[in-house]
């Protein structure tokens, strides 16, 4: 199932566990959290967040975009005239995902804020000229900036931050 990137619980393996146990005969097997623990201690297995999309990207076609294409095309251009920029999401208002408790201390968590930043930064690839952060808000004066010192950013607003790199 893996290999068809569905997601596998905890559950899950138990119950795939019970069904095989009984198909062999084990009547007294009983999965539990306990079972399920040394069982994923034992093969190596562990919890993890998924991430993209990036499971669709055909690796072969992009190391041969990177060893033809990209090397043809960056062989007429200088080290320090080659740019790279990406934008990331600064969420500057969340809660933390974990927390540390006592075991039988029950934990909820609130509301997650949905405020953000477009943050979008970039660097030649010799490293030695760094363009300029530019921070794209929702607001044209935030309050927070107000009669503070000139920012070593660029700030713009828009109504819908994470989009807006994109069309700039």
């Amino acid at each position: 199932m893996r290999d068809k990137n569905v997601p596998i619980s905890g559950p899950f393996i138990i119950e795939k566990a019970l069904q095989f146990a009984k198909a062999l005969g084990y009547d007294e097997f009983r999965g539990n959290n306990g079972w399920l623990e040394k069982f994923k201690r034992r093969h190596g297995i562990m919890a993890k967040v998924i991430s993209g999309e990036s499971k669709d990207v055909d690796d072969n076609a992009s190391e041969n975009w990177i060893t033809e294409t990209l090397n043809k095309i960056l062989k007429d251009y200088k080290p320090e005239n080659i740019f790279n920029a990406d934008e990331t999401a600064l969420f500057f208002q969340c809660l933390p995902q974990k927390t540390l408790a006592f075991k039988k201390e029950k934990c909820f968590g609130g509301k997650q804020s949905k405020a953000r930043l477009t943050v979008m930064l970039g660097a030649n690839m010799s490293g030695h000229q760094k363009l300029k952060p530019l921070v794209i808000g929702r607001r044209k004066n935030p309050r927070c900036i107000k009669g503070a010192k000139p920012l070593e950013v660029d700030y713009d607003f828009k109504k819908r931050t994470l989009d807006d790199v994109r069309n700039l």
